[in-house]
């Protein structure tokens, strides 16, 4: 009887840290909506320094190009990915779980929208400090 007792003790400690483990499971996907914000945050740093050293900025369909030192780098979407590539070489990820990407010129500019796996819509406008031709 004891040990039935206390059998049924530990079965009951173990099957209270269940709803513990059902909290962690369900929590992952906001876990990801921080990183995914958190790497917006990175990216958008990234792009605007770029932009705004920028000699010449081109929209072709879904590549924004960016003319700067004699190099085209060209962000585009790569999959569920925007990539960045220096004279169409290399391969570098700057932000994961896309959606949906948009480029917008503006006079001294550009808009990036983006639209991530989550539902989260992202916006960032960025103006060149050098003489920018749009194109």
């Amino acid at each position: 009887m004891l040990e039935m007792l206390y059998a049924f003790a530990v079965f009951l400690i173990i099957v209270s840290f269940v709803p513990l483990s059902y909290k962690l499971i369900l929590n992952d996907e906001s876990m990801g909506s921080r990183l995914q914000t958190m790497e917006w945050e990175v990216f958008a740093s990234q792009a605007k320094k770029e932009i705004r050293m920028s000699e010449r900025i081109e929209i072709q369909g879904d590549k924004l190009l960016i003319g700067k030192g004699g190099s085209i780098i060209s962000y585009e979407i790569y999959g569920s990915k925007i990539r960045r590539r220096v004279d169409n070489a290399g391969h570098e990820i700057l932000l994961q779980n896309v959606a949906t990407v948009e480029f917008k010129g503006l006079p001294q500019g550009v808009v990036i929208l983006v639209k991530d796996i989550y539902g989260r819509e992202y916006s960032l406008s960025a103006n060149s400090f050098i003489g920018l031709e749009v194109g």
